[in-house]
């Protein structure tokens, strides 16, 4: 395609989607070394923010984000590179390395989608073992406004909650108990089986 008689500048006027592909391809595959490299090392774009009563996780991922659109750009400059010695026409080279480029992309995307889906939320929330049977561990007095301790298992994981009592009698340590009601994350309501 090229002649080495001729500058560098001449040859880039004859084909500059050619080189364009080239600089693409470079850059992108720069780009996506860099993210590969950080990513191993731990210095991913993810980030977790608390304070107060307020929490909410930033996991980054989008259609349209420096991940994707780095390997978007990383098939539309090779397959670019690779495709236009092969076709004179430069739309076909363009549409195909688009096409190319966007298989790429949400390739990118899929995968990155199924990797966040690994990850799980382990808090526990009481109101997910409602219905539960639980032991007795400190005695359960009939008063409202005193409270004992119980301990449930959920999910393969030995809970601690303390417990208001919802009948009109003393629950012994050592009883069985059924969970009628979560007042909050670490309080129950129970009643004897």
């Amino acid at each position: 395609m090229m002649t080495t008689d001729m500058s560098l500048w001449e040859q880039f006027l004859q084909a500059p989607m050619y080189y364009i592909y080239w600089g693409i391809a470079i850059l992108a595959s720069l780009v996506f070394t860099i993210q590969t490299i950080m990513l191993f090392v731990g210095f991913d774009t993810d980030a977790d923010f608390g304070g107060g009563d307020v929490a909410f996780d930033v996991d980054g991922l989008a259609l349209v984000s420096v991940k994707t659109v780095s390997c978007f750009l990383l098939g539309f400059g090779w397959s670019g590179v690779i495709l236009a010695p092969f076709f004179e026409n430069g739309w076909i080279v363009a549409l195909i390395s688009l096409g190319v480029g966007a298989l790429f992309m949400l390739g990118a995307w899929f995968l990155l989608k199924q990797v966040l889906t690994l990850s799980q939320d382990n808090t526990f929330h009481a109101d997910k073992i409602v219905g539960y049977t639980a032991d007795v561990y400190l005695r359960i007095p009939a008063d409202a406004d005193k409270s004992g301790k119980v301990m449930v298992s959920y999910e393969g994981s030995l809970h601690e909650l303390q417990a208001f009592n919802a009948s009109e009698e003393d629950i012994p340590t050592g009883a069985k108990v059924r969970i009628v009601e979560a007042i909050d994350d670490a309080t129950v309501r129970v009643q004897r089986t």
